[in-house]
């Protein structure tokens, strides 16, 4: 027996939207690290939430531990593993200082770095990676003998493959081709890991079996709920079911951040 039109529409109007109890509660939990950390750029505040120690970090790391059977440790894990598994089911991606990024935990910079200027000498040749005017990145290799330049190029954000398609740099030799990759890869201002796949120790959480730190895990946590959040607030987000279902867990993860602080 089908349902009439206006049951089908009260159920649609049933289903619960956890778009406005996210945002409600990122903005307590973001005014909360906010005053905490002491900081004034919230890049320096969520590495502060990551790496020192304070009332959520302290709150949260114990409970990841398998042998915790708590009601918060089991609430927290299995609202772990929903973000985790709402996440698998879709491939989100946001643009972050013009590079897409997808939002995963099998995707994610937990040690954001801030390039400035990377320099060594191999060889009597000088390779070198700095920031320059408008945030871009330049790369030069020049000789230290008589100052002859064998590479120089300049991108607007950081693109290794494109910088290593270029004739130039196939025109050095082998040997500086192997050490600007080297210089160049560690330059790398976000450098991606995959929590579920990261070679560590196995960390259970509820059903899920990450490779990753507890620690790591934290951090990645918090890096995908902001991304996610991000996503929301810049209009990057579609009003997709699927999409729409990452925030219950979401919520839950910070709701759990909040016990923390209260």
């Amino acid at each position: 027996m089908t349902l009439p039109p206006h049951a089908t529409d009260w159920m649609d109007r049933a289903e619960i939207d956890y778009i406005g109890p996210f945002v409600k509660a990122w903005a307590a939990f973001n005014a909360w690290f906010r005053h905490a950390s002491g900081q004034d750029q919230e890049r320096a505040m969520l590495n502060w939430l990551k790496s020192q120690p304070n009332a959520v970090r302290r709150g949260t790391m114990p409970l990841m531990r398998e042998e915790n059977e708590t009601t918060d440790a089991l609430a927290f894990q299995q609202a772990v593993c929903d973000f985790q598994q709402c996440l698998d089911d879709i491939h989100l991606e946001v643009v972050r200082k013009g590079i897409r990024e997808r939002v995963s935990l099998r995707t994610v910079c937990i040690y954001p770095r801030h390039l400035n200027n990377e320099r060594i000498e191999h060889r009597r040749h000088e390779f070198e990676v700095r920031r320059v005017a408008g945030g871009h990145i330049q790369v030069r290799v020049n000789s230290i003998a008589n100052g002859t330049e064998k590479f120089n190029e300049t991108q607007e954000t950081y693109d290794p493959p494109s910088l290593y398609a270029l004739p130039a740099f196939d025109n050095l030799s082998q040997d500086q081709k192997t050490k600007l990759r080297l210089l160049f890869d560690s330059c790398n201002p976000r450098p991606m890991i995959d929590l579920l796949r990261n070679g560590a120790p196995p960390l259970q959480i509820g059903s899920v079996e990450f490779q990753c730190t507890d620690e790591e895990l934290f951090s990645g946590l918090i890096e995908t709920v902001y991304a996610l959040r991000n996503g929301l607030l810049h209009g990057e987000i579609e009003p997709d079911p699927s999409i729409l279902a990452c925030f219950e867990p979401a919520y839950r993860i910070v709701m759990q951040f909040l016990k923390c602080v209260r």
